[in-house]
């Protein structure tokens, strides 16, 4: 069995968004593989388990895919106060 768990400490407002992401993921368990969070004040923190290292791979890379896609329109939001960008 493979297990992680994964602690994320940021403002309030990204930690919300990053649950509000992650959250109706979590109830999408497969036999092998599948995750939990628990917030909490301060920080989130995601508990994975999985039993072989495809399916743990497979769970981070959605994880990751999920994260990196709140960054970036988090990022982009408190840079430019918007969430487009204007075409070139």
């Amino acid at each position: 069995m493979f297990k992680s768990e994964i602690e994320i400490k940021c403002k309030k407002e990204l930690l919300e968004a990053f649950n509000s992401a992650l959250e109706p993921e979590q109830n999408f368990k497969t036999k092998r593989a599948g995750y939990k969070l628990k917030p909490s004040k301060g920080k989130l923190t995601i508990k994975i388990t999985a039993d072989d290292a495809t399916s743990f791979r497979a769970v981070n890379n959605t994880l990751t895919g999920l994260m990196s896609i709140v960054w970036k329109m988090w990022k982009l939001k408190n840079e430019t106060g918007t969430t487009t960008r204007k075409a070139k």
